[in-house]
């Protein structure tokens, strides 16, 4: 009994050491692109104002929506069979894979690609706006530059190599400040739009480079592909449609419904919010290598700490972002933008979701990808029907409220069913001393008045989170023996 102990220890811990060298490139992924992106968006909102601004975000949906079409599940499906081929040290099937999956790819984009240059006139009557015309044209490009570019980054993040992920990162944002930033001062939101264009074309020339020069991987014997492959790809397909459809419905249904600068105003929100989802959910990116690689029973024994410390981070953020969404959006903004204050209170509770994020790819690990294309599939139709009532009664409020209540309807349905099919205990009851001390630290700040500068406001938040942090001691949430598990996974 004691030696299996010991050897449950050092598969957790070697376990944890894999995945925190994967999160420690991912996390540092997201810090530079969430940190850049934030500042970028803060930037173009306060050069192209709320009614161009709205224009590009507009623009920029439509684009991402047409890329989830001409992704049809490839880059997940990528990142699972190269990681599987990899850890079985099985050169000839991830050559097989990358050929197969690279082939779909090239002709499914270009096909995607040329549809939305060419119907982008009739796209921008459709919004009854002509400035439209030319940012969707544009945006086909982006489909074409951005799907190759996300392609060859799943394909090296199945190899587990997030430190090329992390440089393909600093080079796109590195990229998007150089073009996005002139061409906007010049050209507004179409110049912004073509910006974009050449930081993605940036980025998959780097990618293309690192490419060639792990060429071994590529170029020499091929055995066949899974014979699950196509399975796995047709319901990665439904659920890679369904998300980004899901991600970006809200902004179009207002440009639609409501106005171009409406969605100006939702995403000067939506991105500062998202941006923070990016950091709380890079876990699901980097766990998804993994959990191909180890039992369920692995994978379980793992869930209590994720949870809890996922709940640590997550509770005090919604509440942070909440109580000074006006602050925040007044500071960062300018108050012209005070009308995404409502978005940005509501929004934040999608955090908690967003961090446990990394529940639902375990299906995908599983080569259950069926479940979560039906998960994915029924809160995508309900996030629309929920879109369309609300926005229509509450305006950009309504959408965001649309949006976190359709984001916890995926993460409840995933919690029942990875114990239904998998038989897996989540153990979300790790999450209750998180949210006895996220509930305290509450009422301290609405003891405390609001902040009358910037710098009240920071001292507020520091002296919440120090009390927040006591408490977490205090509850046992945090312990010495997380403590020294923190140790030996770094080692």
């Amino acid at each position: 009994m004691k030696r299996y102990i010991n050897w449950q220890t050092t598969l957790n811990v070697e376990f944890a050491r894999r995945v925190a060298r994967n999160a420690l490139f991912n996390l540092l992924s997201l810090i530079v692109g969430s940190l850049s992106g934030l500042l970028l968006s803060i930037t173009l909102a306060r050069i192209l104002g709320a009614e161009q601004f709205g224009v590009y975000s507009l623009a920029i949906a439509v684009g991402s929506m047409a890329i989830s079409f001409a992704t049809l599940g490839i880059d997940n499906a990528v990142m699972r069979y190269i990681a599987f081929s990899h850890g079985r040290k099985d050169l000839e099937g991830i050559r097989a894979h990358f050929y197969y999956f690279a082939k779909v790819k090239a002709v499914i984009t270009l096909i995607v690609s040329t549809i939305l240059i060419t119907l982008s006139p009739k796209l921008a009557e459709i919004f009854n706006d002509e400035r439209l015309s030319i940012p969707f044209a544009l945006a086909g490009l982006i489909v074409l530059v951005a799907s190759f570019s996300n392609f060859l980054n799943s394909f090296f993040r199945g190899l587990q190599k997030f430190d090329y992920s992390f440089f393909r990162q600093i080079v796109y944002e590195t990229s998007r400040w150089v073009f996005v930033i002139p061409l906007a001062l010049f050209f507004l939101a179409s110049g912004a739009v073509l910006g974009s264009v050449l930081a993605y074309t940036t980025s998959l020339i780097f990618l293309f480079v690192l490419a060639i020069k792990h060429r071994e991987l590529i170029f020499g014997n091929k055995t066949h592909i899974s014979p699950k492959v196509n399975n796995y790809m047709g319901f990665m397909t439904i659920a890679s449609i369904s998300g980004i459809v899901y991600a970006y419905v809200d902004s179009i249904m207002i440009g639609y419904l409501m106005d171009t600068t409406y969605v100006g105003y939702y995403r000067a929100a939506y991105t500062i919010v998202f941006a923070i989802i990016g950091f709380a959910s890079s876990l699901a990116t980097v766990l998804l290598p993994t959990f191909t690689q180890i039992s369920l029973r692995d994978i379980e024994n793992a869930l209590e700490r994720l949870n809890r410390y996922s709940a640590i981070l997550a509770f005090p953020s919604v509440v942070l972002l909440s109580h000074f969404s006006k602050e925040l959006i007044s500071t960062l903004y300018g108050r012209d933008f005070l009308p995404s204050a409502s978005v940005m209170f509501y929004l934040s509770f999608a955090l908690i979701p967003g961090t446990f994020s990394y529940l639902i790819t375990i299906f995908n690990a599983k080569e259950r990808a069926d479940i979560r294309a039906y998960i994915v599939i029924t809160s995508m139709v309900l996030n629309v029907a929920l879109n369309y009532a609300l926005i229509i009664k509450m305006g950009i409020t309504g959408a965001a409220i649309a949006t976190v209540i359709s984001r916890f309807f995926v993460i409840s349905a995933t919690i029942v069913l990875l114990n239904r099919v998998l038989g897996l205990q989540p153990k979300i009851g790790s999450c209750l001393r998180p949210l006895v001390a996220t509930v305290i630290m509450f009422i301290v700040l609405l003891v405390l008045p609001k902040p009358e500068s910037i710098y009240t406001g920071i001292l507020e938040i520091l002296l919440t989170l120090m009390i927040y942090f006591l408490l977490l001691v205090g509850l046992k949430a945090l312990t010495k023996k997380d403590l020294r598990y923190i140790k030996s996974v770094i080692g």
